[in-house]
């Protein structure tokens, strides 16, 4: 093992800052550390494991503890593992994975926080490059996806709290008839799936529905999920949104607070949603959350209805340095219905569309480079890629209980928690095995095609549109791949 070489200066306490997240798996073989602020990861083998597993939120000596671990290594020269863990303290305090310092005042000093005073904040960066002598995994998405095809791992649940909801959004995959006949998901029940999630070694868990304001123990939800240590998202349209709700989001320091945000003219957002003054208490409630330094990522799905205004929402989340993000190709309804995709914009709509991107979003230009980690595979990696993670270290769970490849495709049942654990059902669900075995490979055409690297499939969206058909991409979906294709490789020219 060999890190970057540090001068040492003696600090009495070190913990892991409030904003990272550790993980151990494949039986101590492999450590995982995150930092939800500046979105930085990184992945240990060996004394790198040992070491993650001896910090925790609790401030410690840190001589103390690194003497434990040397002790640990018989046979192994002291003074070498003694520099290789201090050298590797010192590269996780510049990532600001840990904070040091010799009191409990000077550890809280400097364990920062979000702001949206700083000049680029996670909500509205986008480069998070990491700046290390270490040698840290450059994509660690794809190291997990390839990893987790050979032994599934369960890193990520999203909670539909309730199946009711305050909107009738016309786009929406979740059918209407759902939300009319909506319930919660019992607090017991919340925080029994919680544990298990827990005990399987979790990390993220994403809070939605329905409209997960509306359900009534959601405070008590969010603490709990802190005292799990879980990393959490927030999903709402934010229309319910409490003042006394927000410093409970500050307390349990919440990753993210997603929300939809359709146009800046208040009519065509309550239209999109059906309920009038849905515009004004969304908007009200962004600035709120915007001033209590909550971070917020603004969603904006295209459609026709918003398509002309989409990037005066664009450049309202831009003046806030907020990240803003759109979708253009929508998803059919969880039922396979597709009567929802008659809001879908054209293909004439979407090549507009796509260059007023390009105007304002300077990742776009790099396009092709953004794509390199699956480019650069060779045909017999790519073959036995994963898509995506679903069934491989993601799951969704439903009010009733029911358990989902993920949010969207909600037509696939693998189980159910009022009936079964979380475990068993990971591990035995023949519908996740099935999941499991999908490789690229499965989409022969689609590894051939030209517009390969600019696709933007996905096997839920599939498996909705294509009447239960998670093989069959949709025309529309490839025809917008062969557009980005095209506009790309003019931009890049």
């Amino acid at each position: 093992m060999h890190y970057l070489t540090l001068n040492f200066v003696s600090y009495m306490l070190v913990r892991l800052s409030k904003n990272t997240f550790v993980r151990i798996y494949d039986d101590g073989e492999i450590g995982y550390v995150f930092n939800q602020l500046n979105r930085h990861d990184r992945i240990y083998t060996g004394a790198g494991v040992d070491l993650l597993s001896a910090l925790s939120r609790t401030s410690q000596d840190q001589e103390a503890m690194i003497q434990n671990l040397v002790n640990q290594y018989e046979g192994a020269d002291p003074l070498e593992i003694y520099a290789d863990l201090t050298d590797m303290l010192l590269s996780l305090e510049q990532g600001d994975f840990v904070v040091r310092g010799e009191s409990e005042a000077e550890l809280l000093s400097r364990d920062k926080s979000f702001s949206y005073s700083s000049e680029a904040p996670k909500t509205f960066i986008e480069d998070f490059t990491q700046s290390t002598n270490e040698a840290v995994q450059n994509d660690t998405e794809t190291y997990h996806l390839i990893h987790d095809r050979k032994r599934p791992r369960l890193s990520s649940i999203q909670f539909e709290l309730t199946s009711k909801c305050n909107e009738r959004c016309i786009h929406c995959y979740i059918p209407n008839g759902k939300k009319d006949a909506g319930f919660d998901m019992p607090l017991s029940k919340v925080n029994n799936i919680i544990d298990q999630f827990s005990d399987m070694g979790g990390l993220h868990v994403t809070l939605s529905g329905g409209e997960a304001l509306l359900h009534k123990d959601i405070a008590e939800i969010l603490r709990y999920c802190r005292e799990k240590d879980l990393q959490i998202s927030l999903l709402t349209n934010l229309a319910l949104l409490k003042q006394d709700l927000i410093p409970v989001i500050q307390e349990v320091n919440v990753s993210i607070v997603q929300t939809s945000l359709y146009s800046m003219d208040p009519l065509v957002h309550d239209m999109i949603t059906k309920v009038k003054g849905s515009w004004h208490k969304t908007m009200n409630a962004i600035i709120c959350l915007y001033e209590a330094n909550v971070p917020v990522q603004i969603s904006c799905p295209v459609m026709k209805a918003n398509c002309k205004g989409y990037d005066r929402v664009m450049k309202f989340a831009q003046s806030l340095k907020m990240k803003a993000q759109t979708d253009y190709i929508m998803m059919a309804q969880s039922d396979l219905d597709t009567s929802n995709l008659s809001n879908r914009i054209s293909l004439e709509d979407t090549e507009i569309l796509i260059r007023e991107i390009a105007k304002t979003d300077t990742s776009y230009k790099e396009l092709r480079e953004a794509l390199q980690p699956i480019s650069s595979l060779s045909d017999e990696e790519l073959t036995t890629m994963p898509l995506c993670g679903v069934g491989l270290n993601q799951i969704c769970v439903t009010a009733s209980g029911d358990l989902f490849p993920c949010a969207g495709w909600q037509a696939m049942t693998l189980g159910n928690v009022y009936k079964d654990t979380l475990k068993h059902i990971w591990e035995t669900s023949e519908e996740l095995t099935k999941l499991r075995s999908v490789t690229r490979a499965a989409f022969p055409k689609c590894l051939k095609c030209e517009a390969k690297d600019y696709c933007s499939m996905c096997m839920a969206r599939n498996y909705n549109e294509s009447n239960g058909n998670m093989f069959e991409p949709p025309i529309h979906t490839c025809k917008v791949a062969f557009l980005n294709k095209r506009i790309a490789e003019e931009l890049l020219d």
